[in-house]
């Protein structure tokens, strides 16, 4: 009887081992039953969010990136266009009646007073040669040099007969130096303006702060300049110029 018994196995053993082998063990207790996983934390949501916020703020860097890209563009275009404008400025306002030596056959780039405007001022001995050195940097496109020159000539000659002149070229030259510095050009264009009323350079001046207000991102003053000029000066050459600049710009 006990070796039958021994054969067949002990229902006691035999069913723990049983349970075991389906991964139910109830020496431990009630059976378990697996679950499936537990959904996703609330800090996936949350780095998600992050990852499309991050994605935004690369897009809006893209973004202002190009701006200052355009910026950079258009003010390289603006002082090639004011280098390219004065360097045949002479051919534009002939009969301005610059003072010329020998057969160099150059002409002021700025105009004496109209009639009416003033008296005009007498050239000073030396002036004109003074004057003549300083724009031969601006045509021999020694920019630095030019300033330095024409500060010096305001210097010896601030009552001069070519001293507006001189006010109108520093406020050309400081936007060509590398950098440019327009708010120095505004003060030189300004400058003109207001020690010189009526000076023949004027419209020039107001079509040049046009641009100059436009460089500094101001585009109400800008066309306010611009709008001057066509209103005051509408024949100018000047004011076909602000017609063109507001078109493509205003």
């Amino acid at each position: 009887m006990e070796a039958e018994r021994a054969r067949s196995g002990s229902p006691t053993t035999a069913q723990p081992a049983l349970a075991r082998s389906y991964g139910l063990d109830s020496s431990a207790g009630p059976a378990t039953v697996s679950r499936p996983p537990a959904p996703a934390s609330n800090s996936e949501e949350t780095i998600g969010n992050l990852f499309i916020q991050l994605q935004r703020l690369q897009q809006e860097v893209m973004q202002l990136n190009g701006k200052v890209e355009e910026q950079a563009y258009e003010l390289r275009r603006l002082k090639e266009q004011s280098l390219e404008r004065y360097l045949d400025l002479d051919r534009r306002l002939a009969g301005s009646g610059a003072p010329t030596s020998g057969n160099t056959g150059e002409s002021t780039v700025i105009g004496m007073p109209d009639a009416g405007s003033g008296a005009e001022a007498a050239e000073q001995p030396g002036e004109g040669d003074a004057y003549r050195a300083a724009y031969a940097r601006v045509r021999n496109q020694e920019f630095d040099a030019a300033v330095a020159a024409f500060k010096q000539f305001l210097e010896r000659f601030p009552d001069g007969r070519y001293a507006p002149n001189a006010h109108y070229w520093l406020g050309e030259l400081y936007l060509v130096l590398q950098p440019p510095d327009p708010e120095a050009a505004r003060q030189s264009f300004m400058l003109l303006l207001d020690q010189y009323p009526g000076n023949s350079k004027e419209p020039d001046a107001l079509y040049k702060l046009g641009r100059v207000h436009y460089i500094k991102g101001n585009r109400e003053r800008s066309r306010e300049f611009m709008d001057r000029v066509l209103r005051q000066y509408p024949d100018s050459s000047a004011a076909g110029l602000a017609g063109e600049f507001i078109d493509q710009n205003l």
